[in-house]
């Protein structure tokens, strides 16, 4: 079934707006206001190509995880109710992969840059999307869903994903 083109053009108007300010606007700020401190940036040579590819990965994460809610008709967009509990794909491995993609591209961000401030910046990230996480977007999903989220949670992972067992979630 195909997602509606207000839901598509929501989606990614969403996603420019807060790609540009949390994963490109801020790391920028970060970085030219710290381009003085040496000390806190080591050269890690070629190593910081697999910056690259782990940004790469973390936005393919976003973008399958977006486009496969999408395709469920489902949102994609902070504060608005899902409709459908996805259960496949990446979200067999990971309760969140379209915020996994995002930190991912943030960890990337500090590799390639070879910037502990990033790596900060990456890491209070994280731990600001967890808290919302656990403390808004998890208890939405439980009312919503009820025991097949609660079931869900037991077998797949928050953030780490791991291989899919022999039963996979339905």
């Amino acid at each position: 079934m195909k997602p509606s083109l207000t839901a598509v053009l929501r989606t990614a108007l969403t996603a420019v707006v807060l790609h540009g300010i949390f994963t490109a606007g801020i790391p920028t700020l970060i970085l030219r206001s710290t381009g003085e401190l040496p000390l806190l940036a080591a050269d890690i040579g070629h190593l910081r190509w697999l910056g690259a590819a782990l940004g790469g990965f973390g936005v393919y994460l976003y973008l399958w995880s977006a486009a496969r809610l999408l395709r469920r008709r489902t949102s994609a967009v902070p504060g608005v109710a899902p409709t459908v509990l996805v259960k496949d794909g990446w979200y067999a491995h990971t309760r969140h992969p379209l915020l996994l993609g995002v930190v991912l591209i943030l960890l990337a961000e500090a590799v390639f840059f070879s910037s502990a401030w990033l790596l900060g910046y990456a890491l209070a990230y994280w731990l600001w999307l967890t808290a919302f996480v656990v403390l808004k977007e998890e208890p939405d999903l439980r009312r919503t869903f009820g025991e097949p989220f609660d079931a869900y949670c037991r077998s797949v992972p928050r953030w780490i994903p791991r291989p899919r067992r022999s039963a996979e979630p339905r």
